[in-house]
């Protein structure tokens, strides 16, 4: 199971068309450069480059549980850094369409990407090159189960299925619009099941959260197990618990990303900001 983004150039062949080469090349160097740093930095793998259009692939050959949360965020990445970078080189202007598809794909582990070889190979790549040439000016369309596994981090709207040649059915998929602010997330997740089991694991929590309130003293707790065992779950239920009690408690919530540069202190940071009422587009 992988994630694959597309991002492409727009208008860039009609561009180059009435370029030297030597030009076609200096523009394309820093967008490359880019583009590249902002998905090695989320532990994307780049497979190729074709003119001005970037594949990379997220979850090969190394996996994580937030593959296509990563893949999304570093498609607005790259938005965000191009217009940046338009704004302090006007004669550049440079924009982008971007599609990102999750799905199954055969995965060639000892491909090498940097020769050209493929690593990745199935309709969800097919499908991610469909939703980027579909995507609007500067925009990120996702497919649907990209949608699935990251509505809850990051902001969406719904837009027309897209009828792409070769498929048999209309492609559902979503503009992705910005991140959600980590505030508040256990706040807006509704669990449709009630937990079962973990009862041990729970008490700790609640054990150390009557101490903290009781001797207004810091409490510490560690939570260790493989993706998918139910740690977020389990801090949830502790939230939940704690919302149905008639005395105020201030809930804040911190993350630090497993990904990136100076994240040591960044899940305190995250939890000052929300004190203050602080959302992520005030950093800008």
């Amino acid at each position: 199971m992988i994630t694959v983004l597309f991002v492409d150039l727009v208008g860039f062949t009609s561009r180059a068309e009435g370029m030297d080469v030597e030009d076609v090349r200096g523009m394309l160097a820093p967008y490359h450069t880019l583009v590249r740093q902002q998905l090695e930095q989320r532990r994307g793998t780049v497979e190729k480059f074709i003119g001005d259009a970037v594949m990379a692939v997220f979850g090969a050959p190394t996996a994580h549980e937030d593959d296509p949360e990563r893949a999304v965020r570093a498609a607005l990445a790259i938005r965000e850094a191009l217009a940046v970078s338009n704004e302090r080189n006007p004669d550049l202007d440079l924009h982008v369409r971007i599609g990102v598809n999750t799905g199954e794909a055969l995965v060639s582990l000892d491909a090498r990407p940097a020769a050209g070889e493929s690593m990745a190979s199935g309709d969800v790549v097919n499908t991610a090159a469909r939703l980027q040439t579909a995507a609007p000016i500067d925009g990120v369309v996702v497919g649907e189960a990209t949608y699935r596994a990251t509505r809850d981090v990051i902001e969406y709207e719904r837009v027309p299925a897209v009828h792409a040649k070769g498929k048999a059915a209309p492609i559902p998929c979503w503009r992705a619009m910005g991140a959600r602010s980590r505030v508040g997330e256990s706040r807006r997740r509704h669990d449709a099941t009630p937990l079962i089991g973990r009862r041990r694991e729970y008490e700790a929590l609640l054990d150390a959260f009557e101490r903290a309130h009781r001797n207004r003293s810091v409490q510490i707790l560690t939570l260790v197990g493989v993706p998918g065992i139910g740690k977020s779950r389990l801090v949830r239920e502790l939230f939940h618990d704690l919302d149905r009690r008639p005395e105020l408690i201030r809930w804040r919530e911190g993350r630090s990303p497993p990904y990136g540069h100076g994240v040591t202190f960044w899940s305190l940071g995250e939890i000052v900001k929300a004190e203050a009422g602080m959302l992520e587009s005030h950093e800008r």
